[in-house]
């Protein structure tokens, strides 16, 4: 007998009728049987994303252990740079460029500041960037910013403290290939649409100083001086360095841990993808994009509540989930070194008390602390229209930064070049639709990796400047998703 039957039979002899019994059953049993969710969209463009999700989890499951956690995958939330967040996700996190869009969009449930568990140890510029007539419509989870990483030797970029002085220290066209060939030159992923017009408005601001960032609202309003700095930028990297989108996004950062290049520029998270060797001679600083004097820009990854969960009656769940992804301990486990994972991932924390933690195992986690308490940044936020102005916008910035490149590119030469003799007739003809040959050729790793190049004079505009580069899976990572 069922125990639904014994339990019916139990209100018969007390003299409940048979259809009061089986009512009052299901009304009982229902409980027992149903078990609440919440669907979440985690930020996916990290280094160790499932790394995320196992902390999260293991921690709501000591606070709430029957509500089951539904975690939305990379396709169906790429952190808000092609998606609105999905009617179905109670709790989603987001780059905060986009938070004036989604606020305006109706997607940010607002939150008091009683709601908001240890604000106090948020950083300014990510607290003060989720705020909106005195409410949070977000907690601040992770940051980061453009970042120069250099060897501890390198006492000139050390000193150099405005972008002509970094410039001027790696000089421009010194390498053509796509790895440098030693430790010479800038390497820099300028792949993406989107990467490329936030660079422009990173460059602008340190320009300008304008600050909320003003969208220019045709090409003709773009700021040249800004592009000028953006393709001198390309120039002391190379065309393909800078330009060609790599299966591993922290491919860059890779190739400077095996000897290749002088410089960087990538995130904090770079790191994690490099030797233990390298990270213990490495320095790292802001990268100027102006004279030196301008507050930096910083992005946010911030944790929203969907305006859904009302309709749903979650929200009491989701803001307390919010909070609990958002607490020390839990970005701590989120980010940290891991029982299989000796090395952290790197990626810059929004609280002061998650670097005191890091700290105190990995010293990089002290320096990176160092950098970001001294830089004083805003967050890098757009207007609410930032969706339909990087749409318009990104494939005309990227085309006219790598406009009239002025280093040129090495080519595959048609056939193996077996000397100086052989270079002339082979190079020319390999150069012929790339607006000619410069007179330079070889054999040697890392230029030639499976056979001759040439060095030609024209770069391949505008084929590779239109080809959308596709986001990096980011199990890998990619740079802050913004690599479209």
């Amino acid at each position: 007998m069922s125990i639904l039957s014994c339990f019916s039979m139990r209100l018969r002899r007390t003299g409940v009728s048979a259809a009061a019994a089986v009512l009052l059953s299901l009304v009982v049993a229902l409980p027992a049987l149903a078990q609440q969710s919440l669907t979440v969209g985690l930020y996916p463009w990290v280094p160790r994303l499932a790394q995320f999700e196992q902390a999260i989890t293991a921690a709501w499951a000591q606070v709430e252990p029957n509500v089951q956690l539904v975690f939305l995958t990379a396709d169906q939330w790429d952190g808000g740079y092609d998606m609105n967040p999905p009617a179905n996700a109670d709790v989603f996190v987001f780059d905060a460029m986009f938070f004036q869009d989604f606020l305006g969009g109706n997607y940010l449930e607002a939150m008091t500041p009683a709601e908001i568990q240890n604000a106090n140890d948020l950083i300014p510029y990510a607290r003060d960037g989720v705020q909106s007539n005195g409410n949070y419509y977000a907690i601040p989870l992770l940051g980061c910013s453009n970042v120069l990483f250099y060897q501890k030797g390198d006492q000139q970029l050390a000193a150099a403290t405005t972008f002509n002085e970094v410039s001027n220290a790696l000089n421009q066209c010194t390498y053509t290939s796509q790895i440098p060939p030693d430790r010479r030159g800038l390497m820099t992923d300028m792949s993406g649409g989107t990467t490329n017009a936030a660079l422009y408005l990173d460059i602008a601001h340190a320009m300008t100083g304008t600050y909320p960032l003003p969208l220019p609202p045709t090409p003709q309003d773009l700021n040249t001086n800004a592009i000028a700095e953006q393709k001198t930028m390309l120039a002391t990297a190379s065309y393909f360095n800078a330009t060609v989108a790599n299966d591993n996004s922290y491919q860059q950062s890779i190739w400077f841990s095996e000897g290749f290049g002088r410089a960087v520029v990538g995130y904090t998270e770079s790191m994690s993808q490099m030797s233990d060797a390298t990270r213990a001679n490495i320095a790292f600083k802001v990268m100027p994009f102006g004279d030196g004097t301008e507050q930096p820009l910083f992005y946010a990854d911030v944790i929203s509540v969907n305006t859904t969960t009302s309709q749903r009656n979650t929200r009491t769940l989701a803001v307390k989930l919010a909070n609990l992804m958002a607490s020390t301990d839990v970005v701590v486990d989120s980010i940290g070194a891991t029982a299989t994972e000796p090395v952290p991932q790197y990626l810059m924390a929004t609280r002061a008390s998650v670097f005191q933690q890091l700290s105190q195992q990995f010293p990089l986690y002290q320096d990176m602390w160092n950098m970001v308490n001294n830089a004083n940044p805003l967050m890098f936020a757009l207007a609410g229209d930032a969706r339909s102005w990087l749409d318009a916008m990104k494939n005309v910035i990227k085309t006219d930064v790598r406009s009239n490149y002025q280093c040129g590119c090495d080519f595959k030469a048609s056939q193996t070049i077996a000397n100086n003799n052989a270079a002339p007739a082979i190079c020319s003809s390999t150069c012929q639709p790339h607006g000619g040959w410069n007179g330079q050729w070889t054999n040697a790793y890392p230029a030639a990796q499976d056979g001759s190049v040439c060095g030609c004079n024209a770069c391949p505009l505008p084929a590779a400047s239109l080809a959308e580069a596709a986001p990096a899976s980011k199990a890998v990572g990619g740079p802050k998703g913004k690599n479209d």
